[in-house]
C-alpha cells in the first residue's frame, strides 16, 4: 500500500478524465466487437457455407490471438510507454476487422478474426497499464468500474446496431456490417490517445523484452489451443500436440532459469509468480471469464438459430441484463469498500445460482415464461458481473511492483482469453452435438451447466485467504465525513 492507497479518493483532473476516456473508449471498441459477433454468424456462415470447425475458428480465434498480443503488448509497454503500442493497436485491430467483414470465405473472416484479436490484446495491455501507473487505491477500483462500464455500455449499443444492421440490409451485406460496426468509434479512440497519452508515463523503465520467452508462450498457447477449437484433431495428431506443448514447457521453464541466472528480468516475473494472492486471483479470473462469455455466446446462438428469435428480439431479452451492468458499475467501489474481498463470493453465488437457474428452464420454458426468466436472470448475472469485476482486477493487480504493471495486467488478461478460448469451444461443441447446425434445448442445458461448474469453482476459490490482505487494507480506507447540515438563514 503506498500513501496514495490510504487517502480519499480526490477528484479527477483533466489528464485523469482524458486518459481514463482513451482506456473506456478502447474497451467500448473491443467489446463492441465481442457483442456484436455472435450475431453475425447465422447469415455468415450460411453466405460463406461454411462448416462447423469453420465456425468455431470463427467465434474462438478472437480469444487466443488475444491472448498472443498480450504478453509481448504488456512487456513492450513496460519497456517503452504505452502510447505507441495503444495506438499500434488500434491500427491492427481496425485492418482485422476490416478483413473479416470484406472475407470472400470462411477462412479469410477466420484470419481477419486472428489479426483482431492480436490488436486487441496489444490494445488490452495498455488500457490496464496505465489503469495502474496512473490510479491508486479506491481511485483503481473506480477507474476499472469505468472500463467495465464501458463494455456494459456497448453490450446495449451492440445489439442495437447489429439487429438493425441484420433487418435493414440485405442477407450479403448484412453481416459485414455488423462486423465492422466498432471502425467509428476505434478512430475516435485513436485521436484520443494522440491527444491525452503522454510519450511515456513518468515512472517507464527500460527492461528487457525476454524475446524468446514471448516466442515459445507464444508457441505454447496456439498449440494447447487447437484441440479444443478444433476437435477434428484426435489419435496421433493429438499426442503429437500434447508431446510439443510438454516439451515447448519444459523449454520454457529452462530458458526462464536461465534467463533470470544472467541477472535480467524474465518475461514470467517471480515477484508475480510468487505471490498467492496474483496467482489465486488469475485462477479466479480464469473460471469465472471463461464461464460467463461461453453463457453469453451459447445462449445467443440458441436464441438466434435454436428458437429463430430475430435479432431485435435477442437484443430486447439481453440489453436489460447489460443495463443493470452499467448501473452496478457505478456502485462496485462502495459496495468493496464495506465488503472487502466477501464482495467476491457474494457476487460469484449470484452468478451461478442465476446460470444454474437458467440451465433448469431452459429445456421445458417456452414463450413469454422463458424471456421473463431469461430476462431476470440476465439481469442477476449483470449486475453480479458489474460488482465483481473492478475489485478482482483491483486485488490482483496490487500484487504487481509498479515496474512490471504492464506485464501482470498481461497475464490477468491473458488467463481470461486462455479460458474464454476453452470454454467458448468447449460449451458450444457440447450445445451442437446433437446438431452440427443448431443449438438445442438439451444442447443448451448441458452447455449452461459446464459454465455453472466453471463458476462455482470460482466461487470456492474467491475464499483464499491470500485475497485478503489487500482487501482488508482497501477496507480500511477512510470514508468520506457525512455533508454538515446546510445553515438556512432565517
Amino acid at each position: 500500500m503506498t500513501v496514495a492507497d490510504t487517502q480519499p479518493a480526490a477528484r479527477m483532473g483533466r489528464t485523469d478524465l482524458g486518459l481514463l476516456a482513451c482506456c473506456a473508449g478502447a474497451g467500448f471498441a473491443t467489446l463492441l466487437d465481442s457483442v456484436v459477433v455472435t450475431y453475425a454468424v447465422p447469415l455468415l456462415g450460411t453466405t460463406l457455407d461454411a462448416p462447423t470447425s469453420g465456425v468455431q475458428w470463427f467465434l474462438s480465434i478472437y480469444s487466443l490471438t488475444f491472448g498472443l498480443g498480450l504478453v509481448p503488448g504488456g512487456r513492450l509497454g513496460d519497456a517503452h510507454g504505452r502510447r505507441t503500442l495503444f495506438i499500434v493497436g488500434l491500427v491492427v485491430f481496425a485492418a482485422g476487422a476490416l478483413a473479416a467483414a470484406a472475407a470472400p470465405a470462411i477462412w479469410w473472416a477466420v484470419a481477419g478474426r486472428a489479426v483482431q484479436g492480436l490488436g486487441a490484446g496489444l490494445i488490452s495491455a495498455q488500457v490496464l497499464g496505465i489503469i495502474q501507473d496512473r490510479f491508486t487505491g479506491l481511485r483503481r477500483v473506480r477507474a476499472l468500474a469505468a472500463y467495465s462500464a464501458a463494455g456494459a455500455v456497448a453490450a446495449v449499443v451492440g445489439p442495437l446496431g447489429a439487429a438493425l444492421a441484420l433487418d435493414v440490409l440485405p442477407d450479403h451485406l448484412a453481416w459485414r456490417a455488423v462486423l465492422a460496426l466498432n471502425l467509428p468509434f476505434v478512430l475516435a479512440v485513436v485521436l484520443l490517445t494522440v491527444r491525452f497519452v503522454p510519450h511515456r508515463p513518468p515512472a517507464a523503465q527500460r527492461i528487457s523484452l525476454d524475446l524468446p520467452a514471448i516466442v515459445l508462450v507464444g508457441a505454447f498457447v496456439v498449440l494447447v489451443t487447437m484441440p479444443v477449437i478444433d476437435p477434428g484433431i484426435d489419435g496421433g495428431r493429438l499426442w503429437t500436440v500434447v508431446g510439443v506443448c510438454v516439451s515447448l514447457a519444459a523449454a520454457t521453464v529452462a530458458w526462464e532459469r536461465r534467463y533470470a541466472a544472467r541477472g535480467r528480468t524474465p518475461l514470467f516475473v517471480p515477484q508475480l509468480l510468487a505471490s498467492r494472492g496474483f496467482v489465486a486471483g488469475n485462477l479466479i479470473a480464469l473460471l469465472w471469464f471463461g464461464g460467463l462469455l461461453a453463457h453469453s455466446t451459447v445462449l445467443t446462438v440458441y436464441l438466434l438459430q435454436g428458437l429463430g428469435w430475430s435479432p431485435l428480439l435477442v437484443a430486447a431479452a439481453l440489453i436489460p441484463g447489460a443495463l443493470a451492468r452499467v448501473a452496478a458499475s457505478s456502485v462496485s467501489s462502495r459496495i468493496y469498500a464495506r465488503l472487502g474481498a466477501r464482495t467476491l463470493p457474494a457476487a460469484l453465488v449470484i452468478q451461478a445460482g442465476g446460470t444454474g437457474v437458467l440451465a433448469t428452464v431452459s429445456t421445458t420454458g417456452t414463450g413469454a415464461a422463458l424471456v421473463t426468466t431469461i430476462i431476470a436472470v440476465e439481469l442477476l448475472i449483470g449486475s453480479a458481473s458489474a460488482i465483481f469485476e473492478p475489485p478482482l482486477r483491483a486485488i490482483t493487480l496490487s500484487f504487481a511492483p509498479p515496474t512490471h504493471h504492464g506485464v501482470a495486467a498481461a497475464f490477468l488478461q491473458l488467463t481470461q482469453r486462455l479460458s474464454a478460448t476453452f470454454c467458448i469451444a468447449l460449451v458450444t461443441g457440447v450445445a451442437l452435438a446433437g446438431d452440427l447446425r443448431t443449438v438445442t434445448p438439451v444442447g443448451l442445458r448441458h452447455g449452461l451447466l459446464i459454465c455453472f461448474g466453471f463458476v462455482l469453482a470460482a466461487c470456492l476459490l474467491s475464499f483464499s485467504p491470500a485475497l485478503r490482505g489487500t482487501a482488508a487494507a482497501h477496507r480500511a480506507l477512510p470514508r468520506p465525513e457525512p455533508a454538515a447540515p446546510r445553515v438556512v438563514p432565517e
